[in-house]
């Protein structure tokens, strides 16, 4: 889902004193921009050949697909996308725009710096995250049709060692079905497992290894208030 920094030697053709054709290394190409446009004029010293200089034509800096993908929903230009933004560039197999909840809760774990945007640097993290649970999603979507079933969710459930009754993981299934379909898309199938880790990273903070806590109200509420 960033360019080397290593320097190319590209042959350019320039005279030697022998006369002999000898390769002239230039940097690499994305290095030309902070030079000028075109190389210093060439004055060959009297006593040479007056054959003019030719210099072989700069390279186009390498484009960064992913960046393409930030500007172009990058509409006020300001270097960071609002929620609004980020959902025009996120989108399920079948072109829905992914739950405002699921944006929320990304923009929750990658804005670093409390702006509420994402900068194109948490963008890359945000990008390479999803990537991740995409290949989640396609591991348990055994039929390979773009969504998530009951029966995967539960198998899904089990793989990252949650072991709920049949009655909750119905519950939990048709509480992020949103769109009523009996089925989860994926950016509702990321939502789930997000919010399911984070509740249970909270509940191991108080857990004494029984599977069971004791926690008081103002602490519950701490939690509670900071998973929204």
């Amino acid at each position: 889902m960033s360019p080397s920094q290593s320097v190319y030697r590209v042959p350019v053709r320039t005279q030697s004193q022998s006369g002999l054709q000898q390769p002239r290394p230039i940097q690499h190409p994305q290095q030309l921009h902070q030079q000028p446009q075109y190389p210093t004029p060439y004055s060959p010293p009297a006593q040479r050949s007056s054959r003019p200089y030719s210099a072989m034509p700069a390279l186009p800096a390498p484009v960064d697909p992913l960046y393409q993908i930030f500007s172009s929903v990058d509409k006020d230009g300001s270097g960071r996308l609002s929620a609004g933004e980020l959902r025009s560039a996120l989108v399920n197999f079948d072109k829905t725009k992914f739950d405002p909840e699921t944006i929320k809760l990304m923009i929750k774990l990658f804005d670093s710096d409390g702006s509420g945007t994402i900068d194109y640097t948490e963008f890359k993290r945000l990008w390479n995250y999803l990537g991740e649970w995409l290949e989640q999603f396609q591991r348990f979507d055994l039929d390979h049709n773009t969504t998530i079933s009951l029966d995967e969710f539960s198998l899904a459930l089990q793989s990252f060692g949650f072991q709920f009754t049949p009655n909750f993981v119905r519950f939990m299934f048709s509480h992020y079905d949103k769109r009523g379909t009996g089925a989860i898309s994926f950016d509702l199938f990321v939502q789930a497992n997000i919010n399911l880790q984070r509740i249970y990273d909270a509940f191991k903070k108080y857990d004494t290894g029984q599977g069971t806590i004791q926690i008081g109200f103002e602490d519950l509420l701490t939690e509670v208030l900071y998973l929204k």
